[in-house]
């Protein structure tokens, strides 16, 4: 069993500065439905035209959302919630398979149109985490999916944190640089669980003295993949092409570095 599992991934798409502000960009509303093809459990619009619009739902064991900001638009597969597994664990997308599909429908979608501005920059976050129970134990599970050539060695450091960035020509779209950013991390993760009285007529007083909150923390080891272009004064024609081109480079790398994750081989086949 794959002690890897992912946190989470992101698409995020950028407007040109002029754009930002387009009374015609439909609202999160619009675009959750377009995309998944029902209403949200959760809509929030603000009566300011600068605050964003944000529409969430499940997607079977997955959170999804999108989220409308005048200056980007972002789309958001995330766990379903802290304690929708055992007590004890911390919450972590299971089936990566579905995540990598969710992340090929929502391209399907770009490709398709739902956004009407235009977009400058294209961005793509993908992170995967493996709990442990130590320091000890979370360098050296990091340690094993760093290249060699790096030179990296870890005992019990603690808050250890590494990153590159290779960047390359895209491959799919003439003319356009992208940036490959990868992070290597030992994190400390906390939930804070509230617990709230229910019902009952108690002052302010008593139910603020009944109130309790519990915090857990996590160590775990982490790898975060984050693939955008380098913007220029030219619009992206093909903004889904360069996301897939990514999806299959952050396929290929985490091959590379010995992260088998499911629904990520094969990079080759699945474009």
């Amino acid at each position: 069993m794959n002690e890897w599992k992912s946190s989470g991934g992101r698409i995020t798409l950028f407007p040109p500065a002029q754009f930002s502000s387009s009374p015609h960009q439909p609202a999160a509303l619009e675009i959750y439905k377009q995309i998944w093809g029902q209403d949200p459990d959760n809509f929030q619009k603000s009566v300011n035209p600068l605050m964003p619009t944000v529409a969430s739902g499940r997607r079977g064991s997955l959170s999804a959302s999108c989220l409308v900001h005048p200056t980007r638009t972002d789309f958001t597969l995330t766990p379903p919630g802290p304690r929708q597994g055992p007590h004890g664990t911390y919450p972590l997308i299971e089936d990566t398979r579905l995540l990598h599909s969710e992340l090929l429908r929502i391209m399907d979608a770009i490709d398709q149109g739902i956004l009407v501005v235009p977009v400058l920059r294209a961005a793509l976050s993908v992170a995967f985490l493996a709990p442990k129970a130590s320091f000890a134990e979370a360098n050296k599970m990091l340690t094993a999916v760093i290249p060699d050539p790096y030179g990296i060695r870890l005992t019990d450091e603690e808050d250890f944190i590494f990153q590159i960035n290779r960047p390359y020509q895209s491959r799919k779209v003439q003319g356009v640089k992208m940036n490959s950013l990868m992070k290597w991390s030992v994190d400390r993760l906390q939930i804070l669980s509230i617990s709230l009285p229910i019902g009952g007529t108690a002052t302010n007083a008593q139910a603020s003295a009944s109130t309790t909150s519990q915090t857990e923390q996590f160590i775990a080891a982490s790898v975060h993949f984050d693939i955008n272009n380098v913007p220029t004064n030219a619009l992206l024609q093909q903004p889904s092409a360069l996301l897939r081109e990514a999806l299959t480079d952050v396929e290929l790398m985490q091959q590379a570095i010995g992260l088998k994750i499911e629904g990520f081989e094969n990079a080759e086949l699945s474009h």
